[in-house]
């Protein structure tokens, strides 16, 4: 621990604006950019939104900008994959500090994607913090407070069903729902197409300034970042829709003439993305399958 909040000498760490801090855990990939951002809010009464990941040299690195004579208050976590809560529980036993979060990576799963699941559909375990259970379950629009900040939780599904941005002021942290640097991989039935597109218009109408994303830089034009990830995501709807008026397909036959010029290590996070929009035209009644619970299986238009 050291004296004041932002005068660390610490590589991953950068001060954002007075009493907010961001470190990146060292944990650098395709699907993690440089890292998992962990932000601490405040100056004497600290808040930290999401540990990262279980890595004793993040750790080591949060510990080091904590200053002396602060108190960590709360440890929020946007939602449970693994390079977001896996710190939690050991930092939260280190500081004392109660974790929170909308609950486990289940908790939040709309009545549609429920009734999809009892069709055959499986849990997707990748990267999902299995073990995770928040110490305060939060609710939509529950607040967080001290003398020095007051923080509203946004309960927003769709990249995860326990997904929740935070605001503090007219600053969002957005985990991974909304980031610069890339789209969100959806997986269902944690994941949901139609979640992740309500929860973009419920956070367009904040009307927040800027956004602090769980990987990447800031997102400085948010409301034009949202418009154009919701974009995104019906021109991939109409891609599928275009491309099953032709042929009856798999979920790999369709990702790989949708996905032209991907790299094929990334060949399996967008198959994910087109089983989410597969499932979501199911439930909308556009498309049927002979069996969800098999990835081999021919999905066509009704």
């Amino acid at each position: 621990m050291q004296g004041s909040l932002g005068s660390s000498v610490n590589s991953s760490a950068v001060k954002l604006q007075d009493g907010l801090m961001r470190l990146t855990a060292p944990n650098p990939s395709a699907m993690t950019s440089t890292g998992t951002n962990t932000y601490i809010l405040g100056r004497k009464e600290l808040l930290i939104i999401d540990p990262g990941p279980n890595s004793e040299v993040h750790l080591r690195n949060i510990m080091e900008v904590i200053p002396d004579n602060t108190k960590v208050t709360h440890i929020l976590i946007t939602h449970s994959h693994l390079d977001h809560s896996g710190l939690a529980p050991k930092l939260s036993k280190i500081l004392n500090a109660p974790t929170l979060a909308f609950g486990t990576a289940l908790d939040g799963l709309s009545n549609d994607m429920k009734k999809i699941c009892e069709m055959g559909l499986a849990s997707e375990t990748f990267g999902i913090d299995t073990d995770f259970v928040p110490d305060h379950f939060l609710e939509d629009k529950e607040k967080i407070s001290s003398h020095e900040w007051e923080i509203v939780a946004h309960h927003t599904p769709g990249h995860l069903s326990n997904h929740i941005c935070y605001q503090y002021l007219d600053k969002l942290f957005t985990g991974d729902h909304i980031m610069e640097w890339s789209t969100s991989v959806i997986s269902p039935p944690e994941g949901d197409v139609s979640q992740f597109i309500n929860s973009c218009e419920k956070i367009y109408n904040l009307h927040c300034e800027t956004f602090y994303p769980g990987h990447g830089i800031p997102v400085e034009n948010p409301r034009e970042r949202i418009v154009e990830l919701i974009e995104h995501r019906k021109k991939r709807e109409i891609e599928i829709l275009n491309f099953l008026k032709y042929r009856d397909a798999t979920i790999s036959q369709i990702t790989r003439n949708i996905y032209i010029n991907i790299d094929q290590n990334l060949l399996s996070v967008a198959s994910r993305n087109v089983k989410a929009h597969l499932v979501d035209l199911i439930i909308k009644k556009q498309v049927t399958v002979d069996d969800i619970s098999s990835d081999t299986a021919m999905y066509s238009l009704l």
